[in-house]
């Protein structure tokens, strides 16, 4: 269940956000859409697995060589 911020969360919510765009505002766009349930980037679930497979299949060569 959700519970609604008091002002002063938002306005902290608010600052940490500006904070976030000034400094990088490559990453800022790319979690903006966080939480809305979208992802703008669908292949970004295959790379992530086949990384994982990646490190997985070299951790169990090393371990059995």
């Amino acid at each position: 269940m959700a519970m609604a911020l008091s002002e002063r969360e938002r306005r902290i919510l608010e600052e940490i956000e500006d904070a976030l765009v000034r400094d990088d505002p490559r990453l800022a766009r790319k979690v903006s859409g966080v939480g809305a349930g979208k992802s703008h980037h669908p292949r970004g679930w295959v790379v992530a697995v086949v990384v994982v497979l990646t490190v997985v299949l070299l951790v169990l060569a090393v371990a059995l060589a």
